[in-house]
């Protein structure tokens, strides 16, 4: 293997972006709207008033997006691949924590909007590059420590993913 064909591997991987976009913007959507419902359950239950749940529920999220990047780089993810998965969760949490009122974009004059969004989502990106490049390394880890999930391997298993 070459080196340019090795740094192409680590980079992209053996799974396409497509999944990992896919699987951010559904994180994205799933993260913003989480903070929602643990405000509507503390509420309900009288124990947490709804503001206050945006650092168990932030620290929550992003735990699992650690551990879905993870596992999302062993089965042969790429890093990119993997920050892009990370993107979209963090990208929520820190609209939600730091960002401009959620559900307020005013339509006469959305640059004050999108000057109040430019910060989260920046320091989305920063985290989702630290969490994806740690969740490559560690899903690679687990793998087995390889440049894929068939480095090697011949015959009959040899290419067992190449229909994916």
């Amino acid at each position: 293997m070459t080196g340019d064909s090795r740094l192409r591997r680590i980079a992209l991987g053996e799974t396409g972006f497509e999944r990992a976009a896919v699987w951010s913007a559904v994180g994205f959507a799933v993260s913003y709207v989480a903070f929602d419902a643990a405000g509507l359950l503390g509420a309900a239950a009288g124990a947490t008033p709804a503001s206050g749940v945006v650092p168990p529920v932030g620290a929550a999220l992003a735990a699992l997006t650690a551990v879905g990047t993870a596992a999302f780089a062993a089965v042969g993810a790429g890093a990119l691949p993997a920050v892009l998965l990370a993107y979209g969760p963090f990208a929520a949490v820190f609209l939600r924590a730091i960002g401009p009122a959620p559900y307020a974009v005013p339509v006469a004059d959305p640059l004050p909007f999108a000057v109040a969004a430019a910060e989260p989502l920046g320091l989305a990106l920063a985290a989702a590059v630290a969490v994806g490049v740690a969740g490559y390394l560690v899903g690679r880890v687990v793998a087995g420590g390889g440049d894929g999930p068939d480095e090697g391997a011949t015959g009959a298993g040899g290419d067992a993913d190449a229909s994916d």
